[in-house]
């Protein structure tokens, strides 16, 4: 039996009755075996744009005995699906937020015909949410996994055409479904974004031009409404 980490556990947990899960950056292919072992999903693809990892995802897959159940396949992001694939669940997980972006929005057909997405940016989160709502995805929730010393954000969606109101930049920032339903681990994720922001707003205050004064000012508004946030969670 596979035992995942932390932030692949939180992935794995999202993932129901799936009759054909595709991994993206597979790595190690651990998420696909476990998936399968758990009766999650009955099959599965795992992919990798390189070489090396899809050579341990094969490694995984054999000692598993799963070689007839996971087809491992060598390419960019969802270029090596097709439609005629069928996978309902597609999870990309560990690369940055604007990748998974690019990623969604080349192979948007392959996206739409699946049930869920799953995807778990490494930085660059806010960029991910701004493409995520402005292109209509449906039934979205984050959630937060802690791992060592670190917070990720794990997103959920499915395909969609809805409609959804702008996003503050706080809601950017943090996550408008995190703000909304307070899941573990949020105090101290809201903590780690206050920090780093006021490190950022730090670095403003010592430039002196109309662009970073601008920049600084939008920054303090969201390092409040954070703080506000956190204010109304102690009470």
């Amino acid at each position: 039996m596979i035992n995942l980490t932390p932030r692949l556990e939180k992935i794995a947990e999202l993932v129901e009755n799936s009759k054909l899960t595709a991994d993206i950056g597979t790595d190690h292919a651990y998420l696909p075996v476990s998936l399968i072992e758990r009766e999650k999903a009955e099959r599965a693809i795992a992919s990798d744009i390189r070489p090396g990892p899809l050579s341990r995802a094969k490694d995984t897959v054999t000692r598993s005995g799963m070689d007839d159940r996971i087809s491992l396949r060598l390419g960019p992001g969802l270029e090596t699906l097709t439609e005629d694939d069928k996978a309902d669940t597609i999870i990309i997980a560990g690369m940055g937020g604007e990748m998974i972006a690019e990623i969604l929005e080349k192979s948007i057909n392959i996206v739409k015909s699946a049930e869920r997405i799953i995807v778990q940016p490494m930085s660059s989160a806010p960029e991910l949410r701004k493409y995520i709502y402005g292109r209509g995805f449906s039934d979205i929730h984050e959630h937060i996994a802690a791992e060592g010393n670190r917070l990720y954000n794990i997103i959920s969606m499915s395909p969609g055409n809805e409609a959804h109101p702008p996003l503050e930049p706080y809601e950017l920032v943090a996550g408008r479904d995190i703000i909304k339903s307070r899941p573990e681990h949020f105090d101290k994720y809201i903590q780690n974004l206050t920090k780093t922001l006021k490190v950022k707003a730090d670095g403003l205050s010592r430039a002196a031009s109309a662009d970073t004064a601008e920049e600084l000012k939008r920054t303090l508004k969201i390092i409040k409404k954070l703080e506000e946030l956190s204010l109304c969670r102690s009470q």
